[in-house]
């Protein structure tokens, strides 16, 4: 898994925006997905062992947090930080506080 720090990232834009760019991907690509997770409180994604996708796994996290093992990583990933999780990769995540994890998350073919 890599770990990006978002607000270490060097602003362009200003003084009309404020964009930091995230990810960078070059190529033709076979499906995307976009989505808006909420993780619960107490919820553990998948709920027994692990699990792993045919695709890159591009996440940003907007408010909570969750521990997480990727890999070799190990650790909490929360609010203002991003992940990129390889294809095949095996991961799980488990929200160990009492807020909701809110993250948009980006599945590349």
């Amino acid at each position: 898994m890599t770990l990006i720090e978002v607000n270490e990232l060097a602003p362009v834009g200003a003084p009309l925006y404020d964009l930091r760019k995230i990810f960078n991907l070059n190529g033709s690509y076979e499906h995307v997905d976009f989505s808006l997770i909420t993780i619960q409180p107490g919820s553990r994604v998948p709920e027994t062992g692990d699990g792993f996708h045919d695709a890159d796994e591009y996440s940003y996290f907007l408010e909570g947090e969750v521990y997480t093992v990727s890999g070799e990583d190990i650790g909490t990933v929360g609010k203002g930080q991003a992940t990129l999780i390889p294809k095949g990769e095996h991961h799980w995540c488990e929200n160990r506080t009492d807020k909701p994890c809110t993250l948009v998350c980006m599945m590349v073919k």
